[in-house]
């Protein structure tokens, strides 16, 4: 027993001089103990024993510490604590990422008004292995904004772009969508009717559109919806007319509706209009190479039977080139005229034998005073739309008859063609002179096959339905003259 007591401080005493001496060299590199009086305190000294130990924990528990934990920095938005970041450089890089992925579809890095802070801190390691986290909370916090330009139209907002640059090419490209210039369309002059500005704005990143998503929504125009409650004997088309509008446009807002829909008296019908942001105003003028339609002549050949035809010499088309003068609003012609007509190739005469008629028709037979007559045919055949007399506090002249555009009319009887072109409200129209104070108008046309001073026969081709001047669908508008006064065309038509 006395020999392993003695064993024991033999152990403790080499333990107790190896720490003096490593503590010594440790302390004299560190430059604690500059005197040599200092170096040689004994061991056994209580004072040095305690503070040899004191120092070594102090040591081993800041090496312990420093090991478990590492550099770390809090993100401050606002005063509130967000999370937890490497270093405050990633904490910067974080902030711009989220900045610039919210201005990456316009090309423009966006901006916060918040106040953002860091404080630096030591964390356990395991603190910072979930860093998503600060990430995801960063872009829920955060506000953001994007330096913008607004467009308003008479004082109305309507679009905000990236930069000053890009209104000024959406105003030019939205004015060049109507007016079309080309080699063939010389614009003389353009301007909006509305006032125009641009105003620097401070805009959330979602509300500033590219260019070409801003050119969109200002030709799509602004959508009003309304309701009308349908009335007794109200047809689609009707409805149409009533609210300046296409069947088709009424229709498109009433899914599911077709023209063969029945309408039931106080049904709700919505009625979806769409009105321009902007107004586009120009003058120009146009150059444009038109077929002349070629005449037919046609002779009675007693050898072919009655009503057969045959072509003896065939016609051709001719070409001219039209210059007109045009005022145009929003790309539709207010008023329109020929400045010059040029002929490139003159149309040639159709020759046509005809057997001869059973019964002969008489366009003379229609006269002042008469109700009735044999000599009018139908120049189109379809629906009558809106019948002539009196309409919505005014007086129908004519009668409209429906088509689809592109569908070829006839001339109601031979005659002689008088007018054939732009006529205001008549859009593209002809009349045609029967003789014996006799004439008949066609209205809206899509196309015109024949031209003035062209004399045509009766069931000629001479138009293609349509829609142009003051028309809400496609249809043809056509009226029967008497001495200078319009009549109801269905008293005279066969």
């Amino acid at each position: 027993m006395k020999k392993l007591n003695f064993e024991m401080k033999v152990v403790i005493k080499g333990f107790l001089e190896r720490l003096s001496q490593q503590t010594k060299a440790i302390f004299s590199k560190m430059g604690l103990w500059r005197s040599k009086n200092l170096l040689a305190i004994s061991w056994k000294s209580p004072k040095f024993l305690i503070g040899t130990m004191t120092f070594v924990l102090v040591i081993s528990g800041a090496t312990i510490y420093y090991s478990g934990t590492a550099s770390a920095a809090y993100i401050v938005v606002n005063g509130q604590k967000i999370g937890l970041v490497e270093s405050v450089d990633k904490g910067q890089q974080i902030v711009d990422d989220i900045l610039t992925e919210r201005g990456q579809a316009i090309g423009k890095a966006a901006k916060t008004s918040d106040v953002i802070a860091y404080e630096t801190v030591r964390v356990k390691k395991i603190e910072l292995l979930d860093v998503s986290k600060t990430d995801n909370e960063l872009h829920s916090v955060l506000s953001s904004y994007i330096d913008g330009y607004a467009l308003e139209v008479a004082g109305t907002q309507v679009a905000i772009l990236p930069t000053q640059a890009d209104v000024q090419t959406l105003l030019k490209k939205y004015q060049d969508y109507y007016t079309k210039p080309s080699d063939n369309n010389k614009v003389l002059s353009v301007e909006f009717s509305e006032p125009t500005a641009t105003k620097p704005v401070e805009a959330q990143p979602d509300q500033v559109k590219v260019l070409d998503q801003a050119l969109k929504e200002l030709i799509e125009g602004k959508i009003t919806t309304t309701e009308y409650t349908a009335q007794e004997n109200d047809s689609w088309w009707l409805i149409a007319r009533k609210h300046d509008m296409k069947t088709k446009e009424v229709l498109a807002g009433n899914p599911g509706m077709t023209e063969d829909s029945k309408i039931q008296t106080g049904q709700k019908i919505k009625i979806v209009t769409v009105s321009p942001y902007l107004t586009v105003m120009s003058k120009g003028i146009l150059t444009s190479t038109e077929t002349i339609a070629y005449d037919t002549v046609t002779t009675t050949d007693t050898e072919l039977d009655s009503g057969k035809t045959v072509v003896k010499e065939p016609g051709s088309e001719g070409t001219k080139v039209v210059t007109y003068s045009y005022l145009q609003k929003n790309g539709q012609d207010v008023s329109k005229q020929v400045d010059e007509e040029k002929v490139i190739k003159q149309p040639v005469t159709q020759v046509v034998s005809k057997g001869p008629e059973l019964t002969a028709v008489a366009l003379a037979s229609v006269s002042r005073g008469s109700k009735s007559s044999t000599g009018i045919a139908w120049p189109l055949r379809g629906p009558i739309n809106s019948p002539f007399g009196s309409r919505w506090g005014s007086v129908h002249t004519g009668i409209d008859i429906g088509g689809s555009t592109g569908t070829p009319f006839s001339a109601a009887a031979a005659g002689k063609v008088i007018s054939a072109g732009w006529s205001g409200g008549y859009g593209n129209m002809i009349l045609i002179d029967h003789g014996n104070g006799v004439q008949t108008r066609y209205g809206h046309s899509s196309k015109l096959l024949v031209s003035v001073g062209q004399k045509v026969t009766q069931g000629q081709r001479i138009g293609l339905v349509g829609s142009t001047g003051n028309s809400t669908g496609s249809h043809l508008h056509f009226e029967v003259i008497l001495n200078g006064s319009t009549v109801n065309p269905l008293n005279y038509l066969r």
